[in-house]
């Protein structure tokens, strides 16, 4: 197949969205498709088409501000079409989705983010707004079961299916923790990971709290993320005393991630919201337990006591207790670690979402055939 990609957040990003369209691209071309991006000129990534991975990479210099966005990015993705058809074009992100409008091709949507949620919490309206957005979809995919019954719930009647981020288990494996040292890491300190950005949505000053409450535990604690936040959390972390205990490496690019999961040895998710996250699942193929919150996607891939341990959210309790008993059974955190990576390779694998993703391609092309 001849796939067009369209996201306003992807490579050099770093972020969940810019990972995903990226693997999934990355994967399609392994599996033999052809593969086209639209997206925009970001950090030095400025030139007007480049080749990634395999993909040819299209960055139109286009206005950020809507309308004038949804128009350039529509004229660019028109002309583009007209000279060389595509079987489908597949939208991630809800900035591009208007521009796709109108395209004489079939149109899927991943629906990727928390914000979503959010917005269709606010009222009748937004909801009924939002469904309007979606009209021209002919499928709507989701990265959690939560937003996948969410797009139903605001009234959208076409296909629905929840497909899952992935990992690329070739590149995340469990290896030498060669970080530690560097780190000033003690052979005996356990090291919590927290590979997030640092916001709101994703627990971060409640992981503080939770961090104040293993004080006097053999315990460091790794931060692999930066954000608005983050004052917030070192403000918490300093009065608990804890501040001495955590390093902060502020954001790590994805093709040195490995070797920082590799180092550490538990992963932990303390999100509000939360789709499938390629963080978790980057964890879990370097065998890593996680303990992780009982919100959207997290749940479909943490087995409870299995590959790691949920809690509920919003609770530092909680989140202590859970990893106090990951840090003082090493035997129970091994175990639990090698069942993680066993299930990304049996279920999450980019391989297999891209197979999942482009079945839907083709049900999309009948549909509309």
């Amino acid at each position: 197949m001849r796939i067009c990609l369209v996201t306003a957040d992807f490579f050099p990003n770093v972020g969940g969205v810019a990972a995903h369209v990226v693997e999934l691209g990355k994967a399609f071309v392994k599996n033999g498709h052809l593969v086209d991006v639209f997206t925009l000129p970001l950090g030095n990534e400025r030139q007007p088409v480049s080749q990634l991975f395999g993909m040819t990479v299209h960055r139109p210099a286009i206005p950020k501000a809507k309308p004038f966005f949804n128009w350039w990015m529509h004229w660019a993705l028109k002309k583009h079409l007209n000279k060389y058809p595509v079987d489908v074009v597949h939208v991630h992100g809800l900035r591009p989705l208007e521009a796709t409008r109108g395209l004489d091709v079939p149109v899927l949507f991943t629906n990727h983010t928390s914000g979503f949620l959010r917005r269709i919490e606010g009222s009748r309206f937004e909801r009924w707004r939002m469904a309007r957005r979606m009209t021209h979809l002919d499928a709507v995919l989701a990265p959690s079961e939560e937003l996948a019954q969410a797009t139903i719930d605001i009234g959208y009647e076409g296909p629905v299916r929840f497909i899952a981020n992935g990992v690329d288990p070739d590149r995340f494996h469990p290896g030498t923790a060669t970080m530690r040292a560097q780190w000033g890491i003690k052979p005996d300190e356990v090291v919590l990971l927290l590979a997030r950005r640092l916001v709101e949505k994703n627990g971060v000053c409640v992981f503080a709290e939770a961090m104040n409450r293993l004080k006097g535990e053999t315990v460091r604690v790794v931060f692999a993320g930066d954000g608005a936040e983050r004052p917030a959390v070192e403000n918490i972390l300093r009065q608990g005393g804890m501040l001495d205990r955590c390093i902060f490496l502020s954001n790590v690019p994805n093709a040195e991630m490995p070797k920082v999961y590799q180092s550490c040895d538990i992963s932990v998710l303390p999100s509000f919201y939360e789709a499938t996250s390629i963080t978790g699942l980057e964890s879990m193929a370097s065998g890593l337990p996680l303990v992780g919150t009982r919100v959207g996607g997290i749940p479909a891939i943490v087995i409870d006591h299995e590959t790691g341990m949920l809690v509920e959210p919003k609770q530092p309790e909680q989140l202590a207790d859970a990893i106090k008993t990951l840090m003082q059974q090493p035997v129970l955190r091994a175990a639990m670690g090698e069942r993680a990576r066993q299930r990304v390779l049996e279920f999450f694998s980019w391989s297999r979402i891209a197979q999942q993703t482009a079945a839907m391609y083709e049900h999309a092309e009948r549909r509309a055939a």
